[in-house]
């Protein structure tokens, strides 16, 4: 459902009444009450050191690490949002393939060129995501199932379940989207994913294995040929999902890494009625990096190109202050993992991770920073030129991860996921720190003096610096 008046933030906008990849499955919370998911948490950390390629603490952290997605009241009438970042995708921004897309060789591309002209103005790289079949394309145009218009979720009707057939509508859209892409006089589509959750969420995909390799052959053909540089990633998957695991496992034995320069997820840890924990992820990526590097694919970037607390009218998580420890922690989390970009969804959207509502009364107007957007822009200011010293790491209940910066800056993250905040109250426990610390930073973008070594700890991560 898309929003007409940009006065109000659609409750999906572009994105359809599911959450996509919200996994049901039940997973421990890592608290106080756990103590073995706690040292298999510890544990798999160390796997992850082994099994996870990664320049994150060799490198500074690059301002491409910060991704965000927008719907289209952005591009409608509200303003560009006042957080920084650099990396940008196309997804639920009123862009997919049915809406520009609209008849065989009609294309209507107002949306687009908004949106690579505000990408230009504001310095982001831009990342384009396919899928959504037009109604008229579609094989299935009376499936009702679909996230989004009929049929969207079902191949095109010119491509067989073996990966046969023409395939002359996708690869139609494809040339006249690249085609576009690179006669733009503003912003540039540099990346490409082919199927947004295309590997274990039937409302988005119903084809065969088959279908996807074929589709992403016929489109890794078309763009590179017009941009040798272009990079590709993956139909994208879910790694909390047990299936979805086993159909990204089917897609690189079937040789779907030969067109993937990076490696597409959605890490969503959602659970049924709860926004799961940040740090469940670590699991998940060490399952899911397994896969990878049986198949030869683990030396390649990964990114999590969709994520954030999920649905709140499905699970509830409506405090501010838990939304900003949740956001921090899965930033911290994404950090640590060594995950080269993560693209947070969605910085308007009232149900899905929003970060910023705007003004009632006029668009146009600044509007209201929420407490997790603040928290984005503090996790910006922390990690941007910024060298992961120490993987994030628990004992007991307390996380922390090492920081640091040219010039003998040295810092650390600390969180405790056995407290928690409700109704604008934090609950904290006092933490002795090492003496060279003599400040720390919140999440509100306070900075406050260390005095005797204390500092107090709770869900939402603080800074601590020497």
């Amino acid at each position: 459902m898309r929003s007409p008046n940009p006065l109000v933030i659609a409750k999906r906008d572009d994105r359809n009444q599911y959450l996509s990849f919200n996994p049901c499955e039940k997973r421990p919370q890592a608290t106080n009450k756990y103590p073995n998911q706690l040292i298999r948490f510890f544990a798999t950390t160390l796997t992850l050191f082994l099994l996870c390629i990664s320049l994150s603490a060799q490198q500074a952290t690059p301002p491409t690490f910060f991704g965000m997605q927008m719907n289209s009241g952005t591009v409608a009438e509200q303003p560009w949002p006042s957080v920084a970042f650099r990396s940008m995708r196309l997804w639920d921004s009123a862009v997919h393939w049915s809406d520009i897309n609209t008849a065989n060789g009609v294309y209507d591309w107002t949306l687009l060129d908004k949106w690579l002209a505000d990408a230009q103005s504001n310095n982001v790289r831009v990342l384009y995501t396919f899928g959504q079949v037009p109604t008229w394309a579609s094989s299935n145009p009376n499936d009702s199932t679909c996230a989004a218009n009929p049929g969207s979720c079902d191949p095109p009707k010119d491509l067989n379940a073996d990966g046969s057939g023409t395939d002359q509508y996708f690869k139609d859209f494809v040339t006249a989207l690249v085609a576009h892409n690179k006669n733009s006089t503003t912003g540039h589509i540099t990346k490409w994913e082919i199927w947004n959750e295309g590997l274990g969420n039937p409302r988005r995909w119903t084809g065969t294995i088959p279908q996807l390799i074929r589709m992403t052959q016929d489109a890794s053909a078309i763009i590179k040929a017009a941009n040798p540089t272009a990079g590709i990633l993956n139909p994208s998957f879910g790694p909390t999902l047990r299936d979805s695991r086993a159909l990204l496992d089917s897609y690189m034995a079937a040789g779907g890494g030969n067109y993937t320069d990076e490696i597409s997820l959605h890490g969503y840890v959602a659970r049924q009625g709860s926004p799961g924990e940040p740090e469940d992820l670590i699991h998940s990526v060490s399952l899911s990096q397994a896969i990878l590097t049986k198949y030869g694919q683990g030396h390649k970037p990964v990114w999590d190109t969709e994520a954030s607390w999920g649905d709140i009218s499905n699970n509830g998580f409506t405090d501010p202050d838990m939304q900003a420890a949740f956001l921090a922690r899965f930033y911290l989390v994404h950090w640590s993992l060594g995950i080269s970009r993560f693209y947070w969804y969605q910085w308007n959207n009232e149900l899905s991770g929003a970060l910023w509502i705007p003004n009632p009364n006029d668009a146009r107007l600044p509007g209201t920073l929420l407490k997790p957007g603040i928290a984005y822009a503090q996790m910006y200011k922390w990690l941007v030129g910024a060298q992961l010293s120490s993987r994030c790491t628990a004992q007991a209940t307390i996380w922390t991860c090492g920081v640091s910066r040219p010039g003998g800056y040295q810092a650390e993250t600390i969180w405790d996921t056995a407290e928690s905040c409700h109704q604008g109250s934090c609950d904290t426990l006092e933490y002795t720190v090492d003496p060279k610390y003599t400040q720390y930073r919140t999440l509100d973008g306070d900075t406050i003096p260390i005095t005797d070594s204390k500092v107090p700890i709770g869900i939402k991560p603080i800074l601590v610096e020497n």
